[in-house]
């Protein structure tokens, strides 16, 4: 292992002041900010360190003139930025075969986890609500481990039952394509709902108390995992936009976003400008829209609902003004400007996610 060392960025939370004036918002934002439990749902920082080697130790300068797909994110911005916490996604390769599928995501998940012994004065890999707090006290960026697509274990399910159960915080059930646990809400696969297979394995990630996510799944598998879920447990959606604001087949409708809020679940929106908004392919939206999308999740389930998820660094194309992580001050801005109360915005920020949490694994 490398010498262990330190990460190099500009933390703005130590003199909001001077970070509202680099940012051109208020201080009020700023502070607002700094004293946040700020955490995203749905970080896809390891495909491009997984696709190309891209480096997540070092700052990367944003992208200043087209949208990149990758880039958004590294961890020394996601600390400028003040995020206190990151559910870092493990993405699945669908086109793998089933067994290789399996030990490709066993190293990818050792080696996301070991990531954080390079920088231990900033980085905590964590499993509980206990684990976070003692990481918030110790200002460091807390990790989450999650799994995008269960089909990454169909070789063998019951390697949840050990270390790798203990290790997961979350495993998102479907991805964009349907497995023999379901059905994506993609079109590339068609909704058949989910399988007997699928049942068991919710309620394995039940017994395991691994959050279940049901973003990209077909509304039929949805509802039917639903069903098989611990009623006593909160179910989630980690990052989506609402069909309320935009009909899109990779968004949520009401009568989803009001069953994840009666199970005392919260819904992540994400920040793919096509899914917050109608536009052509590639062309970048506004990040009004995405407080759009969280306007509408309140009025329809109230404000214990509603979180964030960007799926930065997950191939997407983000609002034009909010395309890099450190240019958040901008999105509480607005949030104040539209008159939400601080604690709404303190709740959709991290206090929802971490109630789940708590919940979950205290």
């Amino acid at each position: 292992m490398s010498k262990p060392t330190a990460l190099v960025y500009h933390d703005g939370r130590s003199d909001p002041a001077a970070w509202a004036k680099r940012c051109g918002v208020s201080q009020e934002a700023c502070e607002l900010l700094a004293a946040a439990d700020f955490i995203d749902l749905h970080l896809d920082l390891d495909v491009p360190v997984r696709l190309y080697g891209y480096n997540p130790s070092q700052r990367h300068e944003p992208a200043k003139k087209s949208p990149r797909l990758w880039g958004q994110t590294d961890f020394p911005r996601l600390r400028e930025a003040g995020f206190t916490g990151v559910v870092y996604d493990i993405a699945t390769n669908p086109v793998r075969p089933p067994k290789n599928r399996l030990e490709t995501t066993k190293r990818n998940l050792t080696v996301a986890q070991g990531r954080t012994e390079h920088h231990p004065e900033d980085l905590a890999y964590i499993r509980t609500y206990g684990d976070y707090v003692r990481a918030r006290s110790e200002n460091k960026l807390a990790l989450w481990l999650s799994l995008q697509g269960g089909n990454a274990l169909l070789a063998d399910p019951s390697v949840l039952d050990g270390e790798m159960g203990d290790a997961l915080h979350r495993i998102t059930l479907m991805h964009l394509t349907s497995s023999r646990l379901g059905s994506t809400s993609s079109p590339a696969g068609r909704d058949g709902g989910i399988t007997p297979l699928g049942r068991e394995f919710v309620e394995r990630c039940n017994r395991k108390r691994i959050l279940v996510d049901l973003a990209h799944s077909g509304k039929k598998t949805f509802w039917g995992a639903l069903e098989a879920h611990d009623p006593s447990l909160p179910p989630i959606v980690s990052h989506t936009g609402v069909e309320g604001v935009l009909p899109h087949w990779r968004n949520v409708d009401d009568a989803q976003i009001r069953a994840i809020a009666d199970r005392g679940g919260v819904v992540g929106v994400m920040y793919q400008s096509a899914f917050l908004e109608k536009l052509w392919m590639f062309q970048r939206g506004s990040r009004a829209k995405i407080l759009d999308h969280l306007e509408h999740i309140f009025q329809i389930a109230g404000e214990d609902v509603p979180a964030i998820g960007t799926d930065y660094d997950g191939a997407i194309t983000p609002p034009a003004d909010l395309a890099d992580v450190t240019e958040h001050p901008k999105l509480i801005q607005d949030m104040l400007d539209r008159k939400w109360s601080h604690q709404r915005i303190l709740k959709l920020l991290g206090r929802n996610y971490l109630r789940v949490v708590e919940a979950v694994r205290p």
